[in-house]
């Protein structure tokens, strides 16, 4: 043998050790892999004899690797159906199979298997493999379901206690009998599953009054879905409210979407704005009501709508039914059960609850901790409030962010709302459904600004000179004293100080 020879041969040598390096690490990794994974793996070859078994399988069958390879699988397993899947070359995917009694470790007997015949280029079978499920683990899976179930339980009841607590109508402050009397109508309301029409002005709380009536039917487990006609355009509100299936339109959602009908299945679909539905949606809207069942668009198949409506809206339906504007059978399908909520101004004793309601939201989400002050309460029951409730809320946010100190003044709210009270003025019947210290904080500030001159302050509150000295004598306000107070002659305890000092 020459030297090239020599060289080529430890080439191929050199080649060899590497391929054989590479197979050992590939058959090490895929080991690992096999034994990794809880399903049975093994693998027969043509002779009948176990080419590999994984960890799983020996553990199932309570026998060790080493002694397993290269017996017969009969000996392991005697009614395997390896050999049969090999000799007429058959492919089973997940199919049912039973070991002999007292065979596995565990006692399990039946068992899921995928078995394939293992094939060279040439088609020629050299082998046949087998996935065996065992259902320990599908029992670990299930003890992992039946405990996160129980998590899910568990946030879902706090859950619910949660949406009790904040949409119940126990978490609608009221000391106005108007008031009062409509929650017990809408609270009545909530026990059936007819359609009910809400109405009132826009910021009164029509929303809320859906979600507290949906919390006392007997519905509250089910969904609760909004949706606002106004905020989607006509030519999408049809896909929005009924849904659509794949292909219906250019653009749609791959597999379709489902409506808010659909969504709101054995629960509640608060539609909101019902007055500014387009007429033609209108007629689709009313069949639903009227058999009960939703047709998506592009579908061929009605979907069943367990849902109960309510519907709300600030305006006149009344003069939209003549002027053609909405339909009159439609109005009558909606408005089964009437709920008319009053404006904030015609309930102004509830704005001071009202209005520590929405400080403690505050409080509890932003620092420092404020208060309101009395003087302040007082001009908000004065304020006419066009936004009722969610202007109320939204005013007290802007004060709250606005003032530097801990207490929310009167100076702290909007420029609007103070020069609305001061063109307005005052009259005696608002005079007298304030509280105490408000009364007698407006008694001082309305006397500073007018000098101290009763005449003008008894006009300016609209109740008679003498009604006012009845008040003086009543919160103890001294004219004399308030007035030396503002020359200097005398100190000033308390609110009446600070208004001198300011004078």
């Amino acid at each position: 043998m020459n030297a090239d020879d020599s060289e080529h041969l430890l080439e191929e040598l050199r080649r060899l050790k590497a391929e054989n390096t590479a197979l050992t690490r590939r058959s090490i990794c895929f080991e690992a892999a096999l034994d990794m994974i809880p399903d049975g793996y093994i693998v027969v070859g043509r002779d009948g004899n176990i080419d590999y078994i994984n960890n799983s399988y020996c553990q199932q069958f309570g026998v060790k690797r080493e002694d397993t390879i290269g017996t017969p699988i009969t000996r392991l397993i005697p009614n395997t159906r390896l050999l049969n899947t090999m000799e007429q070359d058959l492919t089973e995917i997940d199919v049912f199979h039973e070991f002999p009694e007292g065979l596995t470790v565990s006692g399990e007997r039946k068992v899921v298997s995928t078995r394939i015949p293992i094939k060279l280029d040439n088609g020629e079978i050299i082998a046949c493999a087998a996935l065996t499920k065992f259902s320990r683990y599908t029992f670990k899976l299930l003890q992992s379901i039946h405990a996160l179930e129980g998590e899910i339980e568990y946030y879902r009841s706090e859950l619910s206690r949660h949406s009790e607590t904040q949409h119940s109508f126990d978490n609608l402050p009221t000391s106005n009998v108007s008031f009062r009397k409509v929650k017990e109508l809408a609270e009545r309301f909530a026990k059936s599953d007819l359609p009910i029409l809400i109405r009132g002005e826009t910021g009164v709380g029509k929303e809320v009054f859906a979600k507290a009536i949906c919390q006392a039917s007997n519905r509250r487990s089910g969904p609760f879905i909004c949706i606002n006609c106004t905020s989607i355009p006509a030519d999408l509100l049809e896909s929005e409210l009924f849904g659509y299936e794949e292909g219906a339109f250019t653009g749609g959602r791959r597999g379709g979407k489902r409506g808010k009908f659909e969504l709101a299945h054995q629960g509640t679909l608060f539609l909101d704005e019902i007055g500014d539905m387009p007429v033609s949606m209108q007629v689709k809207l009313l069949r639903v009501l009227q058999d009960g069942y939703v047709e998506k668009i592009g579908g061929e198949q009605k979907v069943r709508a367990d849902v109960r409506v309510i519907t709300a809206t600030n305006q006149n339906l009344e003069i939209k039914i003549e002027d053609k504007t909405f339909r009159k059978d439609l109005y009558y399908r909606l408005n089964v059960l009437p709920v008319v909520i009053p404006p904030l101004r015609d309930r102004r004793e509830d704005i001071p609850a009202l209005a520590y309601l929405f400080l403690e939201e505050l409080n509890d989400k932003y620092e420092p901790r404020r208060d309101i002050a009395p003087e302040t309460l007082a001009c908000l029951q004065r304020y006419s409030w066009p936004g009722n409730i969610r202007e109320l809320k939204n005013v007290l946010g802007r004060s709250f962010m606005t003032t530097e100190e801990k207490t929310i003044r009167a100076e702290n709210l909007p420029q609007h709302i103070l020069a609305a009270i001061e063109s307005h003025g005052f009259n005696g019947q608002e005079l007298r459904g304030l509280l105490p210290e408000q009364e007698r904080d407006i008694l001082l500030t309305t006397l500073r600004k007018n000098n101290f001159n009763c005449s003008k302050t008894a006009k300016v509150l609209g109740i008679h000179r003498a009604t006012l000295y009845t008040k003086l004598e009543k919160f103890n306000i001294q004219i004399s004293a308030l007035r030396a107070a503002i020359l200097g002659d005398a100190p000033l305890n308390g609110f009446a100080a600070k208004q001198g000092a300011e004078e």
